[in-house]
C-alpha cells in the first residue's frame, strides 16, 4: 500500500519504521528539519520536511494516490484538518490521532474521517473483551486491523521485570517502540533498557502475532 505518515514523533516513526519493513511504500511529513533528516537516515521511506497542514506540502507527498494517511502529529486538531484535507484532495482513507476523548466519532465520520487511532488511551474494558488480559491497557489498530500498538503495564511478578529489551524473544514482525517510566517519562526503547515495575511499554505488533508477544511479556 501507499501510506503517508504526518508527524514523524515516536509514535509516527516507529509505525513508519514498521510499515516499510513490511514492504508499503511510505510517505513521511514532518516539520521540524532536524527531526525530517534523521528519520530520511534512519528508515527507507520517501521524507518530506513541511507543514502538512498545508494543501501544497500534502499535494507534494502525492496525497491524491495515498491508500491510506496516518495522521499522527501530536495536535489532536491538526490531526483533523490534515485528516479531512487528505480525503478532499482524493486519499482513500484517512486515520485521525487523538488524545482527548471528547471528541465525538460520530462527528469524524461526517467529516470523512474513516478510523481514529487513541494510543495514549487507557480503555481496560475494552481490551480485556479482545484479548481477555486486564496487563493490556491501550491500543490502536491500524492498516485494516492488521497492526496493533499495544500498552502493557509491566505488574509485579511479571516475567518480563528486570530483563533487557535485547533479552526479550519477540515475534518476527513485532518490537519495543517505547517506554514510559514510572514517573512518567517517555523514551525511545532501546535493547539496553531494563524493565521496571510500573514501566509501560509500547509495542508495535501484528494481529497473529500478539498473543506470542502476550506470552513473552505477561505472567
Amino acid at each position: 500500500m501507499y501510506i503517508t505518515i504526518t508527524g514523524a514523533g515516536v509514535l509516527g516513526f516507529y509505525t513508519a519504521k514498521f510499515l516499510s519493513e513490511r514492504g508499503h511504500d511510505v510517505i513521511v511529513i514532518e516539520q521540524k528539519k532536524d527531526r525530517a533528516d534523521s528519520v530520511a537516515d534512519k528508515i527507507d521511506a520517501t521524507v518530506i520536511c513541511g507543514d502538512a497542514k498545508e494543501i501544497k506540502t500534502l499535494q507534494e507527498a502525492g496525497i491524491e494516490h495515498c491508500d491510506v494517511v496516518l495522521a499522527m502529529t501530536g495536535n489532536d486538531d491538526s490531526n483533523i484538518l490534515i485528516s479531512i484535507l487528505s480525503k478532499q484532495l482524493g486519499a482513500k482513507r484517512a486515520l485521525c490521532r487523538i488524545t482527548h476523548i471528547e471528541y465525538s466519532e460520530d462527528l469524524f465520520k461526517k467529516l470523512g474521517i474513516d478510523a481514529v487511532i487513541y494510543p495514549e488511551l487507557s480503555i481496560a474494558t475494552q481490551i480485556e473483551e479482545m484479548v481477555g488480559d486486564q496487563d493490556i491497557i491501550g491500543f490502536a489498530m491500524l492498516d485494516d486491523g492488521n497492526i496493533e500498538m499495544v500498552e502493557f503495564v509491566a505488574k509485579q511478578g511479571s516475567k518480563m521485570i528486570g530483563k533487557k529489551i535485547s533479552s526479550i524473544s519477540f515475534p518476527k514482525n513485532s518490537r519495543v517502540i517505547s517506554i514510559i517510566r514510572k514517573d512518567g517519562q517517555m523514551q525511545e526503547a532501546e535493547p539496553e533498557n531494563v524493565i521496571s515495575i510500573g514501566d509501560k511499554l509500547l509495542v508495535l505488533t501484528s494481529k497473529t502475532e500478539l498473543q506470542k508477544v502476550e506470552k513473552e511479556l505477561l505472567k
